[in-house]
């Protein structure tokens, strides 16, 4: 078996990123506390900016691989 390459890589830690940051935010939905929120301002927000870049440069590692870009 090949080993998977830096866009796999890149994507799971999205989706990890991603699915913490959707847990922040059920907290916030369901318990609105100030300690909470702030936690889902200061923690929460930025993870999810994360996860956007690391899929955009998942995509572009994988068009690259392709010789598309």
């Amino acid at each position: 078996m090949s080993q998977p390459g830096r866009a796999v890589h890149l994507l799971r830690i999205a989706i990890v990123l991603a699915a913490v940051f959707n847990v922040l935010a059920l907290i916030v939905m369901v318990r609105t506390t100030p300690i909470a929120f702030t936690v889902f301002m200061f923690v929460g927000q930025p993870l999810f900016a994360i996860a956007f870049v690391l899929l955009l440069g998942a995509i572009l590692a994988d068009l690259r691989a392709r010789q598309i870009l």
